[in-house]
């Protein structure tokens, strides 16, 4: 299939068209179903490349996945922490790092605290970029879910997924995929203080998105009984503080078997994790025969190849 444009980077689902997700998702699938033994450096693709990942936050599957990724294509990467450079410390300034990152790499992934980083990181790049994390988005894990769900539904067409708790990271770039008219319906079950810390943090990147029809902060049970897809996240994002309210209020909102049951038979349970089985998600539920915790997170690494083929 021919493609619609060359991709430069990977920063928000938001940025691509329903067909270059499609054709990527489909991509990725077939690339992994064809290279299920896959040894390291068994595909040539990204010989002689060498990729940059820079981690401001900490990191499992992030760093353990874009790091086999490029192994696996037969590149080789350089991981750098916050604390490894002279970013962290004020020395330098974002612009010359970059601008140092791009002589050494030909590419960039990153994990960051604020997103703007990501976005000004665009602006004097000469590598592309891939966004591993930051506050707003989490592009590649909203990838690995939507590939998930295709290989445990056959399609996305008419299903129905529904997230509970906060409006994280992860929830906006599903949010950013709903967007785009892959076929699925999407609702959010959170707390009104919740959606309005949203609300609140998308307005800094001047993000308008029309979020009345799909955000209830009550759960229905009408919309529980036809839902397909249960997921959530974390309650509190690695090195972002959360208003102990509204973890009070989140207690509503929490996955439990009771829960599941007032789905459909067959919904299965999803989790970007790291999860807090205490918290937002009962040990009956992600542990159980439904959840497809690891199923997913393996997407991890699946996708990010596919995203690398596309991009290095």
């Amino acid at each position: 299939m021919q493609r619609a444009h060359i991709m430069k980077n990977f920063i928000d689902i938001k940025d691509f068209t329903t067909e270059e997700i499609n054709v990527l998702l489909n991509s990725a699938i077939e690339n992994k179903n064809k290279n299920k033994n896959q040894n390291l450096g068994s595909e040539e693709i990204l010989s002689g490349k060498n990729l940059i990942l820079f981690f401001e936050k900490n990191s499992t599957r992030t760093r353990l996945s874009f790091d086999l990724a490029v192994k696996q294509l037969s590149g080789s990467s350089i991981i750098l922490n916050g604390s490894d450079i002279h970013l962290s410390s004020g020395k330098e300034s974002l612009s010359d790092t970059i601008k140092t990152f791009s002589l050494y790499s030909d590419g960039v992934i990153m994990r960051v605290n604020n997103h703007q980083t990501i976005l000004d990181t665009l602006e004097v790049s000469n590598v592309p970029v891939i966004n591993g994390l930051s506050n707003l988005s989490h592009p590649c894990q909203c990838m690995a879910g939507l590939m998930t769900i295709i290989e445990e539904k056959g399609s996305l067409e008419n299903l129905n997924i529904t997230w509970f708790g906060p409006i994280t990271n992860v929830a906006h770039s599903w949010i950013e995929a709903h967007s785009k008219n892959l076929g699925f319906k999407f609702s959010i079950f959170s707390p009104n203080r919740s959606r309005d810390l949203y609300l609140s943090k998308i307005s800094e990147y001047k993000e308008n998105l029309n979020l009345e029809s799909i955000v209830h902060d009550q759960i229905d049970d009408e919309i529980l009984s036809t839902t397909d897809v249960i997921m959530t996240d974390t309650w509190q994002s690695m090195g972002e503080e959360t208003d102990e309210h509204v973890i009070k209020e989140l207690d509503d909102f929490r996955v439990t078997k009771s829960i599941m049951s007032k789905a459909k038979k067959d919904c299965i349970f999803m989790h970007c994790l790291p999860a807090n089985r205490v918290q937002e998600v009962e040990e009956s539920v992600i542990d159980g025969e439904n959840s497809r915790i690891w199923e997913e997170a393996s997407n991890r690494l699946h996708v990010q190849k596919q995203i690398l083929r596309r991009l290095i």
